[in-house]
């Protein structure tokens, strides 16, 4: 296995995705006759064979040989992040990795928890699958040794660990493949640190901080000439040069939905999404990046500057979350894909109500919200942050499902506001479940 240091960060405290188990624990309850009269979306699911996995933010693809790939993250103190496939032709689900032993930690499986998380996207270049690893479970007295980028390859099956940023703040949370250059830009947590795998020589290069704030940006973009950009917490877009090898703020602030309050400036406050965007999704046809902002949920789109230009085109679209604008806080997920002419969302629902599946319809602009996601035993789905479309046509997800009691895992580590969930795979065709779409709320 190659491995490359290049530099250590500072020491970032991790924030667990559940809370730990409080003196009472409850379940949600289930979609009830009266809601399946109303607009709903039926999904169909897959229960996951790993107990303890509790979150998932990106890391997921269709691959080109037919199989959705994706992964599960781990908050718990001995367990990892886990990768799975996902074959459609014969709907069947299998686990593939323990992602602390696909990073070379394989003597801690089992006991410690090394790599919670692979919340980075995924790509396919060339037959292989890369992406890379960020902490989910760490203490003092186990600091995080560092973030990995790692490949898969789909034909051989060989598992790679391409290399460490190692460190506290090392993380890989966020992680691009640009193809002009062949580099696997990622984002380390700690002090905002770019840096980027070199496909063909191998090499892990740092290029420099982005910003002094804790909170980073969750997708980078890049243009037809190398060049790679990203969202500051403040509303504003950074650009990377790779021919000057120059970091730069361009004149365009991201937009806002006008009738949402705005989010406080406190980087310690619970708006650590707030000024962001968080889903971003190219469309070829009109050559717009699609985007939400992780405070209000507000849908817009983007173009990255034209050459010999400094600006940006920003443009402002329309609500794109579920809730009334003025209910706080809003968040954004990560679960949006684009299927023809069709962006899929799903809403964050903050936790303890459901999410539900919005669409925007790119060329006239149509939003439906196609209401709240429900699957088998009207076990109501909790979280969506993880969402493409598969080789079968139908959008795949790696979701969080409130749990029925004496059936579904009940981990203390996997709860939200005091109530139980677990995580399963879903699949939804929009051709058939769609239910009660004209329905009146």
């Amino acid at each position: 296995m190659r491995r490359a240091f290049v530099l250590t960060l500072a020491a970032c405290v991790s924030v667990a995705a559940g809370a730990r188990a409080a003196d009472k624990l409850d379940y949600m309850k289930t979609f009830t006759d009266e809601e399946r009269h109303k607009p709903h979306v039926e999904a169909h699911s897959l229960p996951v064979p790993h107990d303890f996995v509790d979150g998932q933010w990106e890391g997921i693809i269709a691959a080109g040989d037919g199989k959705t790939y994706f992964s599960f993250s781990s908050h718990g103190p001995e367990t990892n992040a886990q990768f799975y496939c996902y074959d459609p032709d014969t709907d069947a689900l299998r686990h593939l990795i323990d992602v602390g032993e696909w990073c070379g930690e394989g003597d801690e499986v089992g006991k410690h928890n090394t790599q919670g998380k692979i919340h980075s996207q995924i790509y396919e270049i060339d037959g292989k699958l890369y992406c890379s690893t960020c902490p989910a479970h760490r203490t003092p007295e186990r600091p995080y040794r560092g973030g990995h980028f790692l490949s898969y390859d789909l034909r051989s099956g060989e598992f790679e660990d391409l290399g460490t940023v190692p460190g506290e703040g090392g993380g890989l949370l966020t992680m691009h493949y640009e193809p002009v250059r062949r580099r696997l830009y990622a984002i380390a947590q700690g002090d905002q640190t770019l840096v980027y795998y070199d496909l063909p020589t191998g090499g892990i290069h740092t290029v420099g901080s982005i910003e002094d704030n804790p909170h980073q940006c969750r997708m980078l973009i890049s243009d037809e000439r190398g060049n790679v950009y990203g969202s500051t917490w403040g509303r504003m877009i950074y650009k990377y040069n790779p021919e000057t090898e120059q970091m730069s703020c361009l004149l365009t602030r991201l937009p806002h939905d006008p009738k949402a309050p705005q989010p406080k400036t406190d980087p310690d406050s619970l708006a650590w999404r707030s000024t962001h965007w968080v889903p971003i999704v190219w469309d070829p046809v009109t050559k717009w990046y699609y985007a939400v902002m992780g405070h209000d949920e507000y849908l817009f789109r983007l173009r990255t500057p034209e050459p010999g230009g400094h600006r940006a085109q920003v443009e402002g679209l329309v609500q794109f979350g579920f809730r009334a604008s003025e209910v706080q806080p809003r968040f954004a997920s990560l679960g949006m894909t684009r299927k023809d002419r069709t962006l899929y969302y799903c809403s964050y629902p903050i936790w303890r109500p459901e999410a539900h599946l919005m669409s925007y319809h790119i060329d006239n602009g149509k939003v439906t919200d196609h209401g709240p996601i429900v699957c088998e035993k009207g076990r109501r789905v909790s979280e969506i942050h993880s969402l493409v479309v598969g080789s079968d046509g139908k959008l795949h997800a790696a979701a969080m499902v409130w749990s029925v009691e004496g059936e579904d895992p009940a981990n203390p580590w996997a709860n939200r506001a005091q109530c139980y969930f677990h995580a399963r795979f879903l699949k939804i065709d929009p051709e058939r479940d769609f239910k009660n779409q004209d329905a009146e709320e």
